[in-house]
C-alpha cells in the first residue's frame, strides 16, 4: 500500500480465527448504510474503507483477520480505532477485550483526542445563545470534514476527577458512577489553527448542564473536550436544510462555507424565529426562512415534503431525536442515498 506519506500515523492488530470472507460481508453492509464510510477497494482477499478520520484496511491472513488503520493525526487514529471497536463489539463482542495493537502497551493513557483548554471569553449571542472562546494546543485536526466535538465536564464540585483512558485493547474507557463525565456534542463554530483558538455556541435552556457551566465559567478556567468527530461540511452547490435551535451553530457553519453560486433552502425553527438574533449568512441563491412554531413533528413533515419537491438537493436535517427518526424513515422509504443526506437527532425529550 502506498498511503503512508498521507497517513503517517498507523497501527495494526490481528483477530486469530476470524475469517475475512464472513467479516467482509458485515463491513460491506456497514458501508452501504452509512454516509460516513466509503468503500475504496474490495476483493476476495482485502478491503479498504475510508472514514472521516482515515483509512481502514482489512485483509485475509493465514492466522486470521488482519486490520490496519491509517490517519493523518494521532487524535484521528484514536477516533478511527474507537469507531472500529464499536463495530467489532456489535458483531463479535467476545473478541474486543482480547484486541492488542502494535502502538499500545498494557499501560492505560489519556486518549490523544482529549484536549485541555483555557476559557478566553464568554459573551451573549442573540437572546438564546452564549459564544464561548477557548484556547488549546494544536487544533490542526479540527477541519471542515469533522466539525463537532464533545465537551467533557466532571460532576459539579468533584475534586477527584477521573478522566477517560485508553485501555489495553485500544478502546476509550469512560469513568462510571458518581465520577461519570457529562459529554454533550457541540459544533466548532470557528477555529484559528495558528492561534489555537476555537469558538462554540451554547444554546441556553433551563436545567441544562452546559447552560449552568457557561453561565458561571470565568476567563482562565480549564475545560476539557474530545474530538474532532461527527459530520462535516457537505460539498454541494444545492442544499436543503432544516434545523431547530440546537442545530443553529452547525447549519450556520455549513452555510458560510457554501460556494457563492449555491442554491436551495434553509429553514431555522426557533420560538422567537428571527427575533432570537442568531447570526447566519447565506449565499444569494439560498432562501433563508424562519419558523416560529416550536414543533419538531411539523418541522419533520415540512422537511420531507420539501425534499420530495427538490430531491436533487443535499438533504440536511437536525433537531429532536424522534423528529430525526421520522425524517430518516421517510428518506429511506423513498430510496434516498445515505451519502446525499445528513439526518441527526441533537437532543431527546425527557
Amino acid at each position: 500500500m502506498t498511503i503512508a506519506a498521507k497517513f503517517p500515523h498507523t497501527t495494526e492488530t490481528r483477530l486469530p480465527g476470524v475469517e475475512y470472507a464472513a467479516f467482509s460481508k458485515i463491513l460491506q453492509h456497514r458501508a452501504n448504510s452509512s454516509p460516513a464510510i466509503e468503500m475504496v477497494e474490495s476483493s476476495e482477499t482485502h478491503l479498504l474503507m475510508r472514514a472521516r478520520s482515515g483509512l481502514v484496511h482489512f485483509s485475509d491472513h493465514r492466522e486470521g483477520l488482519q486490520i490496519n488503520l491509517f490517519a493523518d493525526r494521532p487524535e484521528r487514529l484514536q477516533t478511527l480505532r474507537d469507531g472500529l471497536i464499536d463495530i467489532l463489539a456489535n458483531a463479535m463482542p467476545d473478541i474486543t477485550e482480547t484486541l492488542r495493537w502494535n502502538d499500545l502497551n498494557d499501560t492505560e493513557t489519556l486518549p490523544p483526542n482529549l484536549y485541555f483548554a483555557t476559557v478566553q471569553s464568554v459573551h451573549p449571542l442573540g437572546s438564546a445563545f452564549l459564544r464561548v472562546r477557548i484556547k488549546a494546543d494544536d487544533l490542526g485536526g479540527f477541519q471542515d470534514d469533522a466539525i463537532h466535538f464533545r465537551l467533557v465536564l466532571p460532576p459539579a464540585g468533584l475534586r477527584d476527577i477521573q478522566w477517560p483512558s485508553v485501555k489495553a485493547n485500544g478502546a476509550t474507557a469512560w469513568p462510571q458512577g458518581d465520577k461519570a463525565l457529562h459529554r454533550p456534542v457541540y459544533t466548532t463554530r470557528w477555529v484559528d489553527h495558528d492561534a489555537g483558538l476555537m469558538d462554540f455556541d451554547v444554546f441556553l435552556h433551563d436545567g441544562g448542564r452546559v447552560t449552568q457551566w457557561a453561565g458561571s465559567v470565568s476567563t482562565g478556567d480549564t475545560v476539557a473536550f474530545m474530538g474532532p468527530g461527527g459530520g462535516g461540511i457537505p460539498r454541494t452547490e444545492q442544499i436543503l436544510a432544516f434545523a431547530d435551535e440546537t442545530a443553529f451553530p452547525a447549519i450556520a457553519r455549513i452555510a458560510e462555507a457554501l460556494p457563492a453560486n449555491a442554491s436551495g433552502k434553509i429553514l431555522m425553527m426557533a420560538a422567537d424565529a428571527a427575533g432570537c438574533g442568531y447570526p447566519i449568512s447565506v449565499p444569494d441563491g439560498v432562501e433563508l426562512t424562519w419558523m416560529a412554531q416550536p414543533d419538531a413533528a411539523a418541522l419533520a413533515k415540512l422537511a420531507l415534503s420539501t425534499h420530495a419537491e427538490m430531491p436533487d438537493h443535499y438533504f440536511w436535517f437536525a433537531a429532536e431525536k424522534a423528529a430525526a427518526q421520522q425524517v430518516r424513515h421517510g428518506y429511506k422509504q423513498r430510496g434516498g442515498k445515505p451519502q446525499n443526506a445528513y439526518i441527526a437527532g441533537y437532543w431527546t425529550r425527557d
